[in-house]
């Protein structure tokens, strides 16, 4: 591991490049913006901290239940981020009627029992009993991850409050999944279990930003294009691009016929009905029908920013796998040879040439 070096101050090349917009924070990591090759990983001295004062407030960071880097997050803080969103699921459920929060406590407490199985299985000397309870562990996280899949789902259905609680949950599962696997130095069957994440996830990130996008007032959409619009500059397209742009994933839309309106193509977030029937000038009270949701641009983008979080655990896990090293070795970079400054918030560990990590992700933006 001779090809990285550690410092508690971010070196002044990458704060310029970040400034200028040559670099770019992708959860964990910051890379090049045209060629994706990272230059620097994160990592959060206090395991605890999720917010920052500096360099992630400084350039764009939303709350989000995962720390930024998969080898910052053990089996203790998904313990204590589980809590958390237990509790404000139960404050919400007191007004959500529909779902059943008796069986969620269940499921929570199975999933807490076996982060706690796990925890107790890497303090074992013998390997057998070790694995044996590993694969215990294992197999409750698969269950969870399916019920709060289909928990998340319902909710969409039923009552969008709660649904990024949910997928919250359904993150902490692969995180806790992936944890098992590095702990295991089973590093490839790591890397499939974040690329499974990452397809799945993909897809019920987009899902949540399109059923939230409607609670929006006009002040939060505005927001959202400025915050995003760097991705693809606003255009003129017609009816018939928005049809094909939705049904096809919005790829390069060339107009047809004469521009009627403009859009902002930034992503592929709009509902379709509610879209075209905005365009159409049809004034839907769908939005004021629903009940007040708090605070859904906020929502939004820390869904986005925790996805961008887990994308980043995979330049970790490709980043080891490559290098042909342990997990445990990989650790040692969590602290540093140097004197730690006051106040410091990060470790930088910097690779000694921008390392290209081609990944198989599956955005919901072009990131």
């Amino acid at each position: 591991m001779e090809n990285f070096t550690t410092t508690f101050e971010i070196p002044n090349s990458i704060a310029e490049g970040l400034k200028k917009g040559t670099y770019e924070r992708v959860g964990g990591v910051v890379r090049e913006v045209g060629s994706k090759k990272v230059v620097t990983w994160l990592r959060e001295i206090s395991p605890t901290l999720i917010q920052s004062s500096t360099i992630l407030s400084q350039f764009g960071s939303a709350a989000s239940i995962l720390n930024l880097g998969v080898s910052v997050i053990g089996f203790a803080i998904v313990i204590k981020r589980l809590g958390e969103i237990e509790q404000r699921l139960k404050i919400l459920h007191q007004d959500v009627k529909q779902l059943n929060s008796k069986f969620d406590l269940v499921v929570n407490a199975n999933f807490c029992a076996a982060l706690d199985l796990v925890r107790h299985a890497f303090t074992m000397t013998k390997p057998e009993n070790r694995l044996n309870m590993v694969n215990l562990a294992i197999n409750r996280f698969l269950e969870a991850q399916h019920i709060y899949t289909g928990y998340f789902e319902t909710a969409l259905a039923e009552d969008i409050q709660v649904a990024d609680e949910y997928l919250s949950l359904l993150f902490l599962t692969y995180v806790a999944k992936t944890r098992c696997y590095l702990e295991l130095e089973e590093i490839e069957t790591a890397r499939r279990c974040l690329q499974e994440g990452a397809e799945l996830l993909a897809r019920s990130v987009k899902k949540f930003v399109e059923n939230i996008f409607p609670y929006l007032d006009q002040q939060e959409e505005d927001q959202f294009y400025k915050n995003h619009s760097l991705l693809i500059p606003p255009t003129y397209i017609t009816m018939n691009d928005v049809i094909t742009g939705v049904l096809g994933g919005w790829t390069t839309v060339k107009p047809k016929i004469k521009p009627i309106f403009t859009v902002p193509l930034i992503a592929p977030i709009f509902p379709l009905a509610g879209l075209l029937g905005g365009l159409m000038g049809i004034n839907s009270s769908e939005k004021e029908d629903k009940p007040k949701l708090a605070q859904p641009l906020q929502k939004i983008e820390a869904m986005i920013e925790t996805y961008r979080r887990f994308i980043a655990y995979q330049t970790e896990v490709e980043v080891i796998f490559k290098l042909d090293s342990s997990f445990q070795d990989w650790l040692q970079f969590n602290s540093s040879t140097q004197t730690k400054l006051d106040k410091a918030e990060f470790i930088y560990i910097i690779p000694s040439q921008p390392l290209d990590l081609q990944l198989c992700t599956y955005s919901i933006f072009e990131y």
